[in-house]
């Protein structure tokens, strides 16, 4: 059954009666505009089958004005929501480091931002049904994003991310802690963090393993991902690649908050790794069903334009009639 945001509306189709009709009484008195005064009275000039014919037309405008106004619309089939009951906090690391060239993209040599944006956006869009936010860190650490189901907004925030956008430190313990700010007070069912980073804990006022026993009391798991590559072939770097990245630290982390350390050497490694964090989390939760709306508002506008349009096609062909008559008189 068809029905309306704005049943109301339908309420005005007698309001036209109204500027025809004459009180006696001065306090009633409609100001009819000049315009329709002028069409009133070429109607009366005109022979009764126009003024039937138009007058048809001109309530079959405004009955259609109205129709479109009340914004119809026809119920379709409910569909699932698709929802996971997961809550998800990206941390990602920008700090320095990042901008090593140590990873391929395409076959070409990239800098390890750029690779974890192409296969993290990846991540993020295959999220449906999951809540994710989006935490930046460096030395200081900042929540780019709050939960939030729009993934492709999400996304679009962290291809905008810069090396060292945040300062060119590395404060581990910190984006935890901002990252347990964005879940903490959320009713999901499934609580985790995903933590990168290519490097050591050496900024922030936050212990990362502090932090990961926090997330523990309130139910919040961390992964984490040892990002660096140890390919010998790459040259440029003074010591090797991954030096100064810290596993024994992210794998306390995921340790103590009940989550899985891994190790990405190169991109594959790194899309394997989102694959399986993705498993570790699934948690399915029934969710109300959602009514598929067909809007059917355009329909009588679109009748309403063709019959404007044949109106004042009408209306112009009358009036060079009267005037052609008037004429040969």
């Amino acid at each position: 059954m068809i029905q309306f945001d704005w049943p109301w509306v339908l309420l005005l189709l007698p309001f036209p009666l109204l500027l025809r009709v004459k009180p006696t009484h001065s306090a009633l008195a409609l100001n009819i505009p000049p315009d329709l005064q002028h069409i009133f009275a070429s109607l009366k000039q005109n022979t009764f089958h126009d003024v039937n014919r138009r007058l048809v037309m001109l309530w079959c405008a405004w009955c259609l004005t109205l129709l479109a106004l009340s914004q119809p619309w026809l119920p379709g089939d409910s569909v699932a929501q698709p929802v996971s009951g997961r809550a998800i906090a990206l941390a990602v690391d920008v700090s320095a480091s990042m901008q090593k060239q140590d990873f391929e993209l395409d076959g070409e040599r990239s800098d390890r931002l750029s690779v974890v944006k192409t296969v993290a956006r990846e991540f993020i869009m295959a999220r449906g049904g999951d809540r994710l936010s989006l935490v930046l860190y460096g030395k200081e650490a900042f929540i780019a994003s709050p939960l939030t189901f729009d993934l492709n907004a999400l996304s679009s925030i962290l291809d905008s991310a810069g090396i060292g956008m945040a300062g060119r430190s590395t404060a581990i313990g910190d984006a935890i802690g901002l990252s347990i700010k964005t879940l903490r007070n959320d009713s999901a069912s499934s609580k985790a963090i995903i933590l990168l980073s290519d490097g050591t804990n050496n900024a922030g006022s936050v212990e990362p393993e502090s932090a990961a026993e926090l997330a523990k009391s309130l139910g919040i798991r961390i992964h984490t991902i040892a990002l660096g590559s140890v390919d010998s072939n790459v040259t440029g770097y003074a010591v090797a690649q991954s030096a100064d990245l810290d596993e024994q630290t992210l794998m306390a982390i995921a340790d103590i908050a009940g989550g899985t350390f891994f190790r990405a050497k190169n991109r594959d490694d790194l899309q394997v790794i989102y694959n399986d964090i993705d498993k570790l989390e699934q948690t399915l939760v029934s969710a109300p069903p959602v009514i598929i709306r067909h809007d059917l508002h355009l329909w009588p506008l679109l009748v309403l334009l063709f019959l404007l349009m044949f109106i004042a096609f009408s209306t112009g062909s009358i009036g060079r009639t009267q005037s052609g008559n008037e004429a040969n008189s």
